[in-house]
């Protein structure tokens, strides 16, 4: 009978490696592999397992539009920089801005540090409507400016041009003179009972036709004259002023301080209609001329417009004195 050979180790070489056992049926482990430290689960090792990140198109639209208020690093869950970035105006939008550059070039992370989902298939997208957006935003910049300067040069225009004089009286309405109307002070006894009496303490001397002298205190004396008077529907440059009364009566009158020192102003004259009625004093815009509020010496003269809102037809005009007494009237028709 012939027995199976066996193969016999070289005369002067080692011997043969042994040879490995097969696994057994129950699914042990290879004889002799190495094992390592990393052992796959049942599905493998899934990266940011937690949930999904962040959507990018979500994080884009909030930086674009609302990333000076931070609300991009807020959805993002960065609480901190989000308030940091609320409360420097978006780092004086230099943080906003590259914010937006950093999310439109898929680097943008949540707070977590995974990456914003729907990136890829979006982010053309994203490009093409920022690029879009800011050119809109620049050119709506520009016109903007423009119009600021020429809005600003039209005030410095206005304000350089004279202002339009008040319309100049028809001849055919003279005023009149004062030392006549100062005998028969109002038109009607019903408007002389209603305005108020000259104080008894003051005195007005008629001079020239058109001009009165009234002492104002004791020593001081000035003459007041009217050079023009008329009644108008609008105000030039204060169409914004509506008459209560029907119109608005504007007188040019001169203050000429005589004796001693006077303080001329608007406030040195009242108006009463015929019925009695006090005429509102209106406040002139600067420009349009109206009688100077300032300290008049002797000799000295200054002329002014003073408009009142009363209703048309003779008025009597009250002239104060430093006390805001009546010291002298006259009356006053204008066409």
């Amino acid at each position: 009978m012939s027995h199976p050979s066996y193969p016999h180790a070289p005369q002067n070489g080692p011997s043969a490696p042994p040879i490995p056992h097969p696994p057994s049926s129950y699914g042990g482990q290879y004889q002799g592999e190495y094992q390592g430290a990393y052992q796959p689960g049942p599905y493998g090792d899934v990266p940011y397992a937690s949930g999904p990140g962040k959507s990018f198109m979500t994080t884009w639209i909030l930086s674009l539009l609302l990333g000076s208020f931070g609300v991009d690093r807020f959805y993002l869950g960065k609480v901190g920089t989000g308030i940091a970035k609320l409360l420097t105006g978006g780092g004086f939008g230099i943080w906003a801005i590259v914010d937006l550059i950093i999310t439109l070039t898929g680097n943008a992370r949540d707070k977590d540090g995974r990456p914003l989902e729907g990136y890829p298939e979006n982010k053309k997208k994203a490009w093409i409507i920022t690029a879009v957006v800011w050119v809109i935003g620049m050119v709506v910049g520009a016109l903007y400016m423009v119009m600021s300067f020429a809005m600003a040069s039209q005030m410095l225009v206005g304000r350089n041009t004279p202002a339009p004089p008040l319309p100049a009286v028809s001849e055919a309405a003279p005023a009149p003179s004062p030392a006549a109307s100062e005998a028969a002070p109002a038109p009607s006894s019903a408007a002389s009972e209603a305005a108020p009496a000259p104080s008894s303490s003051a005195t007005a001397t008629a001079t020239d036709a058109n001009s009165l002298v009234v002492t104002v205190s004791e020593g001081n004396t000035v003459k007041v004259g009217v050079l023009d008077s008329l009644y108008i529907s609008e105000i030039p440059r204060m169409s914004y002023m509506k008459p209560q009364n029907g119109g608005f009566l504007a007188i040019k009158v001169s203050w000429e301080t005589l004796t001693g020192s006077s303080r001329t102003s608007p406030y040195n004259f009242e108006v009463y209609d015929t019925d009695g009625n006090e005429g509102e004093l209106i406040s002139l815009d600067e420009g349009l001329g109206s009688l100077p509020t300032e300290e008049v010496g002797a000799g000295d003269v200054r002329r002014g417009m003073i408009v009142f809102d009363v209703r048309k037809g003779p008025v009597k005009v009250v002239v104060k004195d430093e006390f805001g007494d009546a010291a002298s009237t006259f009356t006053l028709t204008t066409q």
